[in-house]
């Protein structure tokens, strides 16, 4: 039986002089009957450490703050980053540290995710 499942997809920071490259976190979901057993945090910790494995340098979030800040996401890390959401939801993880540096931009999803 599957309990959980999580999902990492391509995206981009499209800046003034180039696309950046991104990686989305989402959807993280797991069953509600398996909820709070560490099957979320299991997931997650995985896939960032695959991402930094295969030397991805920037993950971005929707999501519940209060949740996704214990991995290292942070709203603060995505305030020049131009995205449809709203600000306290929306976080950004660096992998490679500074990353995000200077990076000022419009975040572009695949066309299914109908942004």
């Amino acid at each position: 039986m599957i309990a959980g499942h999580i999902l990492f997809s391509r995206i981009s920071i499209e800046t003034i002089d180039k696309p950046v490259a991104a990686v989305a976190l989402g959807p993280l979901a797991v069953i509600p009957k398996f909820q709070r057993q560490g099957i979320g945090t299991m997931l997650t910790d995985h896939g960032l450490a695959w991402l930094h494995a295969q030397s991805e340098q920037i993950v971005l979030v929707l999501g519940h703050p209060d949740y996704y800040q214990r991995f290292g996401f942070l709203t603060d890390k995505a305030r020049f980053i131009e995205n449809p959401f709203n600000p306290k939801s929306f976080m950004a993880l660096e992998l490679k540290p500074n990353a995000l540096e200077g990076i000022r931009g419009k975040v572009r999803y695949p066309d299914a995710f109908g942004l």
